[in-house]
Parts: structure tokens; sequence; C-alpha cells
């Protein structure tokens, strides 16, 4: 199994808009193939962006296999392709050292092209070492539809792959230096091309030194000083908006923090607005209807809905009733200049920070509704890998029933890293953030709070306040720190034994306690005993039946393990004035049908008889 990263490139809207619908598709269709989808990331229309995301992608600790771009091209012949791609081939042939067989030579890319996807307008592929890329032209420039226009460039590209593998296994070439031409005085000082390693070398050593202390200094200027300095400017500039009113408060005490009528002309999808005290939390909270699994639009997009590394405050998909759902969830990234939601973490490793919780036990969330205060009643630390343990879904939005309800506060309770004396009961409303955390891979620190009642004190009586002796963490904590994980009862069974302490509702909560909620960033089944126990989590996989020519004709997602029948009806065939084409049925060669275990797309076969 391949790992890939997939950029969908921003050349227009319309194309960009049915890339994002059409997300989930594409990774299936990639899974067949033996591609996993690891990353999926927009990226600019130019050869400075397209070279930094590959050179940052090779790097990272986790570097994919497979590099596929999507609408990169708007040229009939090669042009385009060159202009976007031919500084990063230069730039990785001249990395490549000849080996003593290829003596005095240079390497060269093998780069194949991509004819008949769909119109004139060819795509790209090529392989350096173990790396394979794939570049695609514009889908509205070609005549089919986007997941056909995919798999088809990328089973066109596995058999070109597969073809050069004996003549050209790392996809290169070693080919005659072109022969040496005179030199002139800054020439005989500068690396060009044709010199040999040793020659490069030699001129390099004059060079390295002042190239290195320019460019490392130019990125560290760029990522620590004018980025930070712009992304300053940004917060300030919607500060100076929402607080802009703020005179307001000094003759009328009831009015709002901040003036909502102002925040909505800069974007409607500003919805709420959340602040800790004596921290950096002071932004604005955007909700985006769009969003889901594979796609947060303000990930990496300021409020005003521009490109950033820093992004905004959001709201989960999952908060389904945006700020009014039972639980609402915010993510932020933990940001190194100690923005966004990088002050989370100071709540507590390990271990819980039980100075800092005083200092800031309550979290003040506004909407244009009302403005409100949230008491602090769990920090917690929780894994999103499969690999370190069930993954407890604290981003649930809605609830089924009370009893629900409450085994999801005391799910978060016994993760706590501090045991926070705030009463909870099932009339309460959550408002739960969360940021990246490194404790392990992939972590997540995760602050739950719950709103201050009618007619409540917003003060907590941080004296009792103290550390949680024995919190539930994943079970990647056992196994590599040792210790034996407590035992995770349900809300019900540890209240009837007395466990539970903070619980001030009127009790006999109705209905299940079963937690109903999708699990982690891919949709699954969580598979409960009779008391509502997780005993197992079971991947959901989505079976698709296509028409001729890849579009969807009916699709399922199901529960690991599981069933599926073929669709009733006759799919989309083709037309055309010579030959008449009958349905005779679905493709299920090499496909269990009956025991779904991965993504599938599932086409059509039929006959052809002239007409």
């Amino acid at each position: 199994m391949y790992n890939c990263e997939l950029y969908s490139v921003r050349s227009n809207q319309q194309d960009l808009d049915v890339f994002n619908e059409k997300i989930d598709d594409i990774a299936s269709l990639l899974y067949e193939r033996d591609i996993r989808v690891l990353y999926n990331t927009e990226i600019d229309p130019s050869a400075k962006a397209f070279s930094k995301a590959l050179n940052e992608a090779e790097t990272s600790a986790e570097a994919p296999d497979y590099y596929i771009f999507v609408n990169a091209l708007d040229s009939q012949d090669s042009s385009s392709f060159k202009s976007l791609f031919y500084d990063f081939i230069r730039e990785s042939e001249n990395l490549i050292t000849p080996t003593d067989e290829n003596k005095d030579k240079v390497a060269k890319v093998k780069i194949s092209t991509l004819n008949n996807l769909g119109s004139d307008y060819p795509g790209f592929c090529f392989k350096i070492f173990d790396k394979r890329y794939i570049i695609l032209p514009q889908a509205t420039l070609c005549n089919c539809e986007l997941t056909f226009l995919i798999s088809k460039a990328v089973d066109m590209a596995t058999e070109i792959f597969k073809k050069n593998e004996e003549e050209n296994p790392d996809g290169l070439a070693f080919v005659d230096a072109p022969p040496k031409k005179k030199e002139g005085f800054f020439m005989s000082f500068i690396p060009h091309k044709g010199d040999s390693q040793n020659r490069v070398i030699r001129k390099v050593v004059v060079l390295i030194a002042i190239i290195a202390i320019l460019i490392s200094g130019g990125y560290i200027i760029n990522d620590l000083v004018i980025q930070p300095y712009l992304n300053e400017q940004l917060t300030a500039e919607i500060h100076d908006i929402a607080y802009g009113g703020s005179e307001n408060k000094k003759t009328d005490p009831n009015a709002p923090d901040q003036d909502w009528k102002a925040l909505k002309k800069i974007n409607k999808e500003i919805v709420g607005w959340v602040t800790i005290d004596g921290t950096k939390i002071d932004y604005p909270v955007l909700y985006h209807k769009g969003d889901n699994n594979n796609s947060q639009y303000y990930l990496y997009r300021t409020y005003k809905k521009k490109p950033s590394n820093w992004g905004s405050i959001f709201l989960d998909f999952q908060s389904t009733d945006s700020v009014k759902s039972k639980n609402v969830t915010l993510h932020g990234h933990n940001m190194q200049d100690s923005t966004m939601f990088s002050s989370l973490p100071e709540y507590g490793g390990l271990t819980g920070n039980l100075k800092y919780y005083k200092k800031h036990p309550i979290i003040k969330f506004n909407t244009p509704e009302e403005d409100a205060e949230y008491k602090i009643i769990s920090i917690f630390k929780t894994n999103t890998l499969y690999e370190h343990g069930v993954f407890f879904n604290y981003m649930q939005g809605e609830f089924g029933s009370d009893a629900e309800f409450m085994n999801f506060v005391y799910n978060c309770k016994i993760r706590s890293l501090i045991d926070c004396p705030v009463d909870v009961n099932e009339d309460d409303k959550l408002l739960t953030l969360s940021t990246c955390s490194y404790e392990f891979t992939n972590f997540r620190t995760v602050i739950v709070a719950r709103k201050v009642r009618k007619g409540e004190s917003s003060k907590v009586d941080l004296d009792s306040a103290k550390l949680n002796s024995s919190p539930v963490f994943p079970d990647v904590y056992y196994s590599s720190r040792g210790g034996k994980k407590p035992e995770v009862l349900t809300f019900k069974k540890a209240y009837d034994r007395g466990l539970i302490d903070w619980y001030d509702g009127k009790g006999n909560l109705k209905g299940s306690e079963t937690l109903s909620g999708t699990v982690a960033a891919n949709p699954s089944e969580v598979s409960t005993d009779a008391d509502g126990n997780v005993t197992a989590i079971l991947e959901r996989y989505t079976v698709t039946f296509a028409n001729w020519d890849g579009t969807e004709y009916y699709s399922t997602t199901v529960p690991e393990g599981s069933s599926v029948k073929p669709p009733k009806g006759t799919p989309k065939l083709p037309k055309d004035d010579y030959y008449n084409y009958e349905f005779t049925g679905w493709n299920t060669k090499g496909v269990d049908l009956k025991n779904v275990q991965y993504n599938m797309t599932i086409y059509p076969e039929y006959t052809a008889t002239l007409k």
C-alpha cells in the first residue's frame, strides 16, 4: 500500500469546489489501487509553491510515496508542466550523484506524457527513486468526470511505471554530460550545468556558507518574524473591529462584548468569539457548513478566507446545530509563537498544571445571541490514531438521550488530569476546546467546560481543585510507560457505586448510555456489550457502483465485514451512432461483497452489438 499526498491546485473555483465535493470518492478509488491518501492539501499554481511543498513533504517524518496534483495544467502542450515542475525536476537531478559506472554522466528524470484523458490536454508522470509523481490537467478542460479522469490517469501512470521498471528502475537515465565550454572568470567560481561532481563541490565550498546563511536566514525571518507579524496584524485588525463599539459597555453594561454587526460584515461565517482571560486566546470563531471528515475550510484559512498556516478557530462539523449544539467543539492550531490555541497545553502535559488551572478556570464564549461564561470541568489528553487505542469521540455534538449525555460527561471527567470542582447535570450545555499535543504522535489536548447556569455565580471553589491521581489515558500511555488502566464504567454504574460526587441532576436518566457519535477522523462503528461498554471499533467502508464513465450510480457506506447487494436498475452506458449497448451485470471479479473490508468501486459490464 502506497501513501499519497493529494494536492488540489487552486486554478479556478469551479474545479476546487468539485474536488472538495468528490474527495471521498477520489480517496476510495485510489485506495482500490493500493494508494492511501494521507494528506489533502490545497496549493497555489506556482512553481515556487510546488517546489516548496514537495521539498517540505520529502523532509517530513512520514514522507509519501505518491504525489498527485489535480487541476494543475492548462496547456495542450508541455508548457504549463515545464513552468510549474522543471525547477523541482532540475533541482532533483542536480542532487543525484552518478555511480562509478556512470562517471562523468548526468542524471535525467524520465518524463512520460499521459494522453487520451478525455481531451487534448495531457497529463504527465515521472518517478524519482521510490517517489511517483502524477500531474493532471484542469478538470474543466477535459470532457469527463473528475474521478474518472483521476482513475484513468493513475492507471495509465501505473502501467508506465511498471513498463519502465526494468530499464530505468529509479525513473532516471544517465546521459553524457554536455561538452565543456571555455569559462570566464565568474564561471570559474559559479557552478553551472556540465560541471562534474568534484568541480561542483570545489566551487560550492567558496559559496556554501554565504548561500546557507542567506537561505536559512530568509526562512527563519519569514517563519519567525514576517508571518507571525502579519498574523498579529490580522488579529489586531479583527480586535479593533470587534471591540470598536466597546464604549457602549460604559453606558450600557448589558451591551455585548463584541460588535456583531461589524463582524458579520467581515464574514457571515463568524458565529462566536472565544476568550480565556490572561492568555492570548481572544479570537473570532468560524463555522463552515460544508466541512466534513476530510475537509475543514478554516483549518488553514483566516477569517478573511485567505490561506494561512495559522488558520482560524473554527467549529467542528459534528456541532451540527452550530453554536446551539449540546456540545460545541472548537479547534485551533498549537502555534510556536504562542498564538491561537497554544495556551491550552499549559493546563498540563501528562500531569495537570493545577496552578495554571486556578488562574484560568473560566472560558468566555460569546455569540450574537448572548455573552456566556463556561466553567472548566475536564482537562485531558487523547489519541487520534487507532493503534493507540479506542478513540473517545469528544467532538460529539448532539446526544440521543440524557443518559447518553451524562455518560459522555462521565467519560470526560474520568480522563481529566485535574478534579475540577464543578457540578454537571443533564440540563447543562458544554463547550470543548481542542488543539494538537505532542506527548505521543498526533495527540490532542482537550478542555471541556459547562455553561454557567442562569442565576449562578461564575466563581469556582478553586481550593477544592486537586490533581487526579489516576486519570484514564489512551492505551499507548500504559504500553509505553507501564501501569494499569483504570476501570472504565458507564455513568449509571459509577453513580450506583458511589463513585460520582459531581452530579446534581434529577436522576432516573432515560435512554441508552451508548455513545453514538462517529469515531475519530474516519467514520467508524462502535460495538458495545449489553451494558453499553465499548468492545470494538469497526471501520466503515464505502461501496460505490459506477456508471461506465466513472460517475456514481449508487453508493452506500457499511461497517467492516458487512454485505452489500448490487443495486437494481441499469447504470448509464455508452452511446454512439454505431453500437447498441446492453447491461449484463456488475464486474465483481476479485471482490467479496459479502465481507466488505475496504472502500471499493464496482463498474458495469455490458455487451456491444452493431446497430
